[in-house]
């Protein structure tokens, strides 16, 4: 379902695919928040048990579906649903439910689950999963008809402040998919280079957390501006060491456009908190918080966005302007003298396509710079700013393949643009 006109690019759904993922796991055991669900999870979970009582082979398939599962349990709750949504993003709908892209090109935490895949096929056609997700169907469409009204104002209300029509955002798009299965009080965004989702699930309050909603939609629509300004990055990346103490996660403390992309949107988050009537020590108070995590720029873009909404023009013509303003060494004096907190809240969005090891650099140490199919001879071909994006993109995958990394931050939006040569690796 399209938001409007306007938005061409964002859309509230469903998905079958991620339907028989979350089916599959409640029939095993996860049980997170059920009892503040929407009452269509239990629902769903009853009828998926008689229908695995009624068939011994889906009793079959769904002892081994679950043995998987149990074996692949994660302490930490959100883990333990964020890895299989990753997974269901990157499904086939039924009946196929196989991988859209190759499984070098598939998240981290959801390589981990990608076993269940056969297994979710088989159980999924033994226990009918797709007439109950038909006989439910209706329903889910309901949920997301009931969410477009509010979910709308929001976004609209985001790009009146960013003076930055999303319209214009094209060959990318916003999805938001809605599933009751999973847990109320849990947000699942994903960066798919140039797509992002956010996978909801509505609780017994029908509640929803709109600013988790805004949080990835902002990445949306600040990310692309990033790598437009490589050289303005560069030159704050000694900003870096002041985080070294920080609790923010670590792959912020690594990659200085992430750090930036941050410290703006939340930023952003505590010019809009509240309503006019909101006091203003009530927003500094969330800047100071954001600083005491470690993202040390959310006070300078702050007071820039103060200037910023005096004026007409629109975020894409000045944040260029933003960020050659920033005084790296005036920075790095006020981050020394912050005493950051004990931990940080974790970060909404993960990257969920790695950039591909191609993408790094060649393995004569040199950098490509030609965007075009043309000339081969890419050593005499360099460009400063194409460099700086390479080493970008090269940093982001070295990230992706630390294990005990959260994905976190913006993926690279442009490398459509890009004809990098084959003999390239990290």
């Amino acid at each position: 379902m399209c938001l409007g006109e306007n938005t061409p690019t964002v859309t509230l759904d469903n998905s079958e695919a991620l339907f028989d993922v979350l089916a599959g796991i409640n029939s095993c055991g996860y049980d997170t928040e059920l009892g503040v669900s929407h009452p269509l999870r239990q629902q769903i979970r009853s009828e998926v048990t008689k229908a695995i009582e009624a068939s011994p082979d889906a009793t079959q398939s769904h002892d081994l579906l679950c043995g998987f599962y149990n074996q692949h349990q994660q302490s930490d709750d959100s883990r333990k649903l964020a890895q299989f949504v990753s997974l269901a993003l990157y499904l086939t709908p039924p009946p196929e439910l196989s991988l859209k892209a190759k499984e070098a090109e598939i998240p981290p935490d959801a390589v981990a689950v990608i076993g269940i895949v056969p297994l979710l096929q088989k159980f999924a056609r033994d226990a009918g999963l797709h007439g109950i997700w038909e006989r439910h169907k209706q329903a889910y469409s309901t949920l997301a008809d009931r969410y477009h009204a509010p979910v709308a104002k929001m976004l609209f209300d985001t790009e009146i402040y960013l003076k930055l029509p999303s319209a214009g955002y094209l060959g990318r798009s916003f999805t938001v998919l809605f599933d009751p299965m999973g847990a109320p009080g849990q947000t699942n965004a994903r960066n798919y280079g140039s797509d992002y989702f956010v996978v909801l699930s509505p609780g017994a309050e029908s509640d929803i957390r709109m600013e988790q909603i805004r949080h990835t939609y902002l990445h949306y629509l600040i990310d692309p501006l990033v790598l437009k300004y490589p050289s303005s990055l560069k030159r704050m990346d000694s900003l870096l060491e002041a985080t070294s103490n920080a609790p923010m996660d670590a792959s912020f403390k690594g990659d200085i456009s992430l750090l930036v992309t941050e410290c703006f949107i939340r930023a952003v988050e505590a010019h809009t908190l509240g309503n006019s009537k909101t006091p203003e020590a009530d927003r500094q108070q969330a800047v100071q918080a954001s600083v005491a995590q470690g993202y040390i720029l959310t006070r300078y873009f702050y007071d820039e966005l103060t200037a910023f909404e005096k004026g007409d023009a629109g975020l894409r013509n000045v944040y260029g302007e933003m960020l050659s303003r920033l005084d790296v060494g005036k920075e790095k004096k006020v981050a020394s003298t912050v005493h950051f907190a004990a931990k940080a809240d974790p970060e909404v969005v993960r990257l969920a396509t790695p950039p591909r090891a191609r993408y790094c650099k060649r393995q004569n140490n040199t950098w490509p710079t030609e965007t075009r199919q043309g000339p081969r001879n890419w050593r005499n071909r360099r460009s400063t700013k194409r460099v700086a994006i390479a080493a970008a993109l090269c940093s982001s995958w070295r990230r992706w393949r630390q294990p005990a990394a959260i994905w976190t931050g913006p993926g690279p939006t442009s490398n459509r643009r890009y004809k990098w040569p084959r003999n390239l690796a990290c």
